[in-house]
């Protein structure tokens, strides 16, 4: 590999004039000899990011670029409040607050359901969503909107059309229950358990007629296969002597709690190796170390992975602070991590206001912090480059 150090980047009297100051690509060797001229495919070329030229204006067919003041279409200067404002910094297709002309707005319709975004320069509607619902303009009418909610409209449920039968609800946009549920009201519920719809909706259950009172520790009368009055145990607890009947009333009802180590989801499950607990990570009370099996570890009642969870970030408790405008927060390998978005930048190095710049239209900070166009002749930036253009006719370098 050639040393290309120390080579001074200059005009070459055999180029075309793009090779001067004014090309985005420069040259950084001429080798005639096997193919490789100056502007050859293959050639090895520098681009500085630091240079005007660096542009809008595309110079590959050897055209001379000069610095352009116009904004080009579809980009304009427009004033939105709460937004600064740059030169040609407004994209008149995509800009939600000045969609094909400045001030034209793309509004929201909340009343009828209904939103709208620029697209191609026009405001393009579409369905507006509450949390739990699934609104769809199934009449393909504007004046009512997104008339439907299809999770719970029969006659159009899960998608338009779609009807239910007579009588049959639509359900979180199913017709009916699954198998094992039944319809009660506006839901699906297990009727064989439920205590407020025991073996049929409506049907609640009362404690019966002969009652214990007092009930023993830890119990009560429950729905059980779709029966009610069916003493059970408290959710957490067990009979493990079995002094507890449907007509006994005596003895000390449902004495263990099976969240601990001697009895660990039943009498007598005892956890006996070295570090377990009784714990619940989504299988039902069960010995085992607790987080071991997810390669976590406890901080408080929760399995953590300490290596990238931003609020026990290398150690419990240790959380990252909160991003800042147009920034993203991480945590890798225990270290927080902070990173501008896509076309954002840091550029006052002060990480209060996150990342402040917007790298796509900032004159003085054009696709990267500190590259500044030509302020004084009101170059703008556009998508992160210095603005240039094909120079008039007879303009030279």
């Amino acid at each position: 590999m050639k040393n290309l150090s120390g080579i001074v980047f200059g005009c070459l009297s055999a180029v075309v004039v793009v090779a001067c100051a004014g090309s985005e690509s420069r040259s950084i060797g001429i080798d005639c000899a096997t193919g490789f001229c100056n502007g050859d495919a293959g050639g090895p070329t520098f681009t500085d990011p630091t240079s005007n030229d660096a542009s809008l204006g595309d110079d590959a067919d050897g055209l001379l670029q000069c610095i352009g003041t116009e904004c080009p279409a579809p980009w304009a200067t427009c004033i939105s409040e709460g937004k600064p404002t740059y030169k040609c910094g407004t994209d008149l297709l995509r800009d939600n607050d000045n969609c094909g002309a400045c001030g034209n707005q793309c509004g929201e319709y909340k009343r009828v359901y209904m939103t709208s975004r620029c697209f191609n320069g026009a405001c393009e509607l579409s369905c507006y969503n509450e949390f739990g619902s699934d609104r769809r303009n199934c009449n393909g009418l504007v004046d009512d909107g997104c008339e439907v909610d299809v999770l719970t409209d029969p006659n159009n449920c899960g998608v338009c059309g779609n009807a239910c039968g007579d009588g049959v609800v639509c359900i979180k946009g199913r017709c009916g229950c699954p198998p094992g549920l039944i319809q009660c009201y506006d839901e699906c519920i297990d009727a064989s358990s439920d205590d407020y719809n025991c073996g049929a909706c409506g049907n609640r259950c009362k404690n019966p007629d002969d009652a214990c009172s007092p009930l023993q520790p830890n119990t009560k009368y429950s729905c059980v296969e779709s029966k009610c009055g069916i003493k059970t145990c408290r959710p957490g607890y067990a009979d493990c002597n079995g002094d507890v009947g449907q007509s006994a009333c005596g003895g000390d009802g449902c004495e263990v709690a099976i969240d601990t180590k001697e009895n660990c989801g039943g009498c007598g499950i005892a956890c006996t190796k070295p570090h377990e607990e009784c714990v619940d990570e989504g299988n039902g009370l069960e010995c085992a170390v607790p987080c071991e099996r997810f390669g976590r570890v406890l901080c408080g009642d929760k399995c953590i992975d300490l290596l990238t969870d931003v609020f026990n970030c290398g150690a419990c408790g240790a959380g990252c602070r909160k991003a800042g405008a147009n920034e993203t927060a991480s945590c890798s390998k225990g270290v927080c991590l902070y990173e501008c978005n896509p076309g954002f930048g840091d550029c006052n190095g002060d990480p209060t206001d996150g990342c402040e710049t917007n790298l796509s239209t900032h004159p003085g900070n054009c696709g990267v912090c500190g590259n500044a166009c030509d302020l004084s002749a009101g170059q703008p930036c556009i998508e992160g480059k210095c603005l240039m253009k094909e120079c008039d006719p007879g303009t030279t370098n």
